[in-house]
């Protein structure tokens, strides 16, 4: 079976190389190719991922390529991970944000409006050539913003797509560490949409733990990061626990000011780490000195995980998902390769089980369209993902989800047709965007400072 990663040339290709090594017998992967337009980076990324799957003799062969016939020729599964204009992008999205007093962060608000922007027409032609190449091949999406992206793939796309974000396994393995059980006893129920989405009922052995969660949340906090940044009494007001994303909707304002007062934006914080990185390990690649280069890229990328949202949050919290596995959890519910494996062994395999992801809704989430991407709990077997039912939806949540999905409808709609007064009215919808003017004042400025990326706003 082979396995194509569009965005191989990306920083965390070779943890994800690494970490499909412990199932490639079980998926029985004879091929994992990587495809970027980099080809500097695909050389350094795909030479470093040969090496770790040649070091612990992998059962598939890494080939890495320019050519996106060629990588996706045969494939069976398709991972995404682009990142059109890589991190000094980012960095844009993030300070035109700040600018105007706005959230500047990848995935939610503005950031992830400028993001999509550009990537939604990439991701779109890549389908259609899937569709030509791969007909019968699956698309994972681990691009941001995902929910954005696998709504604009599922309503103009060519190929089955599924949205993949890992804070539920995040959040349910928190959950088994602080009740010291197997996460396999626990039922997390989950709904909303991406970066957007609550925790309704725990149960355990038949019994829903949520009263009793709410009771002890300072010791939940203590023991989970993911929770620690939210205040007792706004948990206990909305009776949930919440993704961890929440955070710059509950306190926008202080995440703003703390970005601000550091000084430095994550998407900066990430240069600082991967330009530095990239120009030591480059030439070690060249000499074949490639257990030297392993060693620094994954001590410089396990540094990198340590630092997430320290920013947003003023150094006070750190994502625990994106570190080491809590002791009652297994690899296959940690991170985006985790859940992606667990998709693949659904589908290929015919293992049916339940796994949070990006779907269309299909009458899951009452109040939204069939079409409108939504994150819920799916049955996973050959036949693909369905979305089970959630029930009534918090009033505390359908306030945020019903403007939020708005907002993503009108951006995917202005990335597809290149549609001023949609862009703009995404922006203006957006629970973090304060104005109309503000809206505007920020969207001509992504349309400049992003303009060899955008010309069909041209």
């Amino acid at each position: 079976m082979k396995l194509t990663v569009l965005g191989g040339a990306g920083m965390r290709t070779a943890l994800l190389v690494n970490g499909l090594i412990r199932h490639s017998e079980q998926l029985q992967f004879d091929e994992v190719a990587l495809y970027d337009i980099d080809e500097e980076r695909l050389h350094i990324m795909g030479s470093l991922s040969q090496y770790i799957a040649q070091t612990k003799q992998a059962s598939f062969r890494v080939t890495f390529t320019t050519d996106i016939r060629e990588a996706l020729q045969g494939a069976a599964f398709v991972f995404s991970a682009v990142r059109v204009g890589q991190e000094e992008s980012r960095v844009n999205d993030e300070r035109v944000a700040l600018k105007y007093g706005v959230l500047g962060q990848e995935t939610t608000g503005p950031g992830g409006f400028a993001m999509a922007l550009r990537t939604i027409p990439v991701m779109i032609e890549y389908t259609r050539i899937i569709h030509e190449v791969a007909p019968n091949a699956w698309l994972l999406n681990f691009s941001n913003p995902s929910g954005l992206l696998a709504q604009a793939m599922n309503t103009y796309g060519h190929c089955k797509v599924i949205g993949i974000c890992d804070a539920h396994a995040g959040i349910k393995n928190a959950l088994s560490k602080f009740l010291g059980v197997h996460f396999s006893r626990l039922q997390v129920d989950y709904y909303g949409l991406n970066h957007l989405g609550w925790v309704p009922k725990v149960h355990l052995d038949g019994v829903d733990q949520m009263p009793m969660l709410l009771d002890r949340f300072e010791e939940l906090a203590k023991s989970a990061h993911i929770f620690s940044f939210f205040d007792k009494e706004l948990i206990r007001n909305i009776g949930m626990l919440p993704n961890e994303y929440l955070y710059y909707f509950y306190y926008h304002d202080r995440s703003v000011r703390h970005i601000l007062q550091s000084g430095e934006t994550r998407g900066e914080q990430i240069v600082k780490l991967n330009r530095p990185l990239l120009q030591r390990i480059a030439p070690l690649v060249r000499e074949g000195k490639l257990k030297e280069a392993w060693m620094d890229y994954k001590e410089t990328l396990d540094k990198r995980s340590s630092t997430y949202m320290s920013k947003e949050t003023s150094g006070e919290v750190h994502n625990i998902h994106e570190q080491e596995a809590p002791v009652h959890s297994q690899f296959e519910e940690e991170g985006y390769e985790g859940l992606a494996i667990n998709v693949m062994k659904g589908i290929h395999l015919n293992k049916q089980q339940v796994l949070t992801l990006n779907v269309p809704n299909r009458g899951t989430i009452a109040g939204l369209k069939d079409d409108d991407v939504v994150e819920v709990p799916c049955l996973v077997n050959q036949n693909g993902p369905t979305p089970l039912s959630v029930g009534q939806i918090a009033d505390m949540a359908m306030a945020l989800i019903h403007p939020v999905k708005t907002y993503e409808r009108l951006t995917v709609e202005a990335a597809v047709k290149g549609d001023y007064q949609a862009g703009l009215n995404a922006l203006t919808v957006h629970p973090l965007v304060p104005s109309f003017t503000v809206a505007k004042s920020m969207f001509d400025e992504y349309l400049q400072v992003h303009k060899a990326y955008l010309p069909m706003f041209q």
